[in-house]
């Protein structure tokens, strides 16, 4: 028993350790994104703002898709013409 316990405290440090590694990683991450970003000019930071913009929206209709047919009880989910082509479009 005494042997499960150490096991499992060890464990528990490694899942602690990992979760702070990637919590310093994000940050540095965060922290050199920030920096690029303030280095940029406005025309740049438009065109990353619309292409983001973009790829939000796609995300948004990518979960959107599964949530409609996991919300409604009928056999055949009833998706509109805007999803039926993004399903196409991605098949």
């Amino acid at each position: 028993m005494d042997k499960n316990h150490d096991t499992i405290a060890f464990a528990v440090s490694l899942i602690i350790k990992a979760a702070i590694i990637a919590a310093r990683f994000s940050g540095r991450v965060r922290k050199r994104s920030l920096k690029r970003l303030a280095a940029m000019d406005a025309d740049t930071k438009d065109k990353e703002i619309l292409f983001l913009k973009d790829k939000v929206n796609q995300l948004e209709m990518q979960v959107s898709i599964p949530q409609k047919r996991i919300h409604k009880q009928q056999k055949k989910p009833r998706y509109t013409l805007r999803e039926r082509l993004f399903i196409l479009w991605h098949c």
